[in-house]
C-alpha cells in the first residue's frame, strides 16, 4: 500500500488478476471465437440455418400487437437501430426488433462474449 489513498483504490479496482488469470481468460474466448468461425463458415456455406427461434408467449403477442401498429414497431426499430449506430432507409420489420433486441440483451448481459463474437465476425 502506497501513502496515497486514492492510487490505492484505483489499483484495487483495476487490478484484474495476474498475466496467468489473463491467458485464462483469453483461452476461453479463443475456443468461443474459434467455435463463432466455425459456425459462421458453416452458415455461409449453407450447412447451418441462420434463424433463431424462441417460444415466448409474451413476446410473440408484443410482436403481433406491434405489427398491428406499425408506428409503435418503427419506434422500437427505431430506437434500437440508435442503439447500435445502425442506419436504415426502411422502415424496421419484426425480424429486425427482433434481432436487434436479441443482441442488445446479450450485450448487456455478457459483452465479453459479444466483443468476441464481432472478432470472429
Amino acid at each position: 500500500m502506497s501513502d496515497d489513498p486514492d492510487l490505492d483504490q484505483l489499483r484495487e479496482a483495476t487490478d484484474h488478476g495476474d498475466r496467468l488469470d489473463e491467458a485464462a481468460g483469453a483461452d476461453v474466448y479463443e475456443d468461443l471465437r474459434e467455435s463463432m468461425v466455425e459456425y459462421l463458415e458453416e452458415i455461409v456455406e449453407g450447412g447451418r440455418q441462420k434463424t433463431v427461434s424462441v417460444w415466448d408467449g409474451d413476446i410473440a403477442a408484443l410482436m403481433a400487437a406491434l405489427e398491428d401498429h406499425p408506428e409503435h414497431l418503427q419506434a422500437y426499430g427505431e430506437t434500437l437501430r440508435e442503439e447500435f449506430d445502425f442506419g436504415g432507409t426502411e422502415p424496421p420489420d419484426r425480424s429486425e426488433v427482433l434481432r436487434l433486441a436479441l443482441r442488445l440483451g446479450l450485450r448487456e448481459a455478457a459483452p465479453d462474449d459479444m466483443e468476441t463474437a464481432r472478432k470472429a465476425k
